[in-house]
């Protein structure tokens, strides 16, 4: 079984929920990149039009490394995780934009926060960043119907051998340019 493995994705497409329940499964080490970001300020501004806090990747993926367990399974968890070349194996969560639309708003985030995130999920960016990235170890599932049991069942199949990894077959884009609109 693969030593890192990292679970990206959209906000809001289930990463931190199925990162816990595959720590907990397989007694992995859990690496939270959101939380190792804001522990250890590794920030280099705010986007002046979003808002949002500009989290600086090398320091992220050097801090990382510090807290990655050599002799333990280890599961980097966050939007932002592919970044690490680290990772032997990069799983990258999918959901139709029509459900993410509606779990962003649940949660309330702002209009814009919204639209951007449900369209950079129709475009695949996470995707086709991660693959970018780490080629042949990038591994795609929808997980739009699925429940987190069977989502932790495809990565634990993908972890054995049992399944290849797959990239390029979550496709949103007929949603996308039907002209839905937010």
């Amino acid at each position: 079984m693969d030593s890192i493995i990292c679970i990206t994705g959209t906000p809001g497409v289930g990463k931190t929920s199925i990162s816990h329940k595959l720590a907990e499964e397989l007694g992995g080490n859990l690496v939270e990149v959101n939380r190792l970001a804001e522990e250890k300020d590794l920030f280099i501004g705010e986007d002046p039009v979003r808002g949002y806090k500009i989290v600086d990747i090398p320091s992220l993926c050097r801090e990382i490394m510090k807290v990655v367990d050599e002799d333990s399974f280890n599961i980097v968890e966050g939007h932002l995780s592919h970044y690490c070349r680290i990772c032997d194996l990069v799983i990258v969560l999918r959901l139709h934009p029509s459900v993410l639309l509606r779990r962003l708003e649940e949660r309330g985030y702002d209009h814009r926060k919204v639209k951007e995130n449900v369209e950079a999920e129709a475009l695949g960016v996470c995707a086709y960043e991660a693959y970018q990235l780490h080629d042949d170890r990038v591994h795609e599932i929808d997980c739009t119907g699925l429940s987190p049991d069977e989502v932790l069942d495809e990565i634990i199949s993908v972890l054995e051998g049992e399944k290849p990894c797959t990239f390029g077959g979550v496709d949103f884009m007929e949603w996308f340019l039907g002209g839905e609109s937010f």
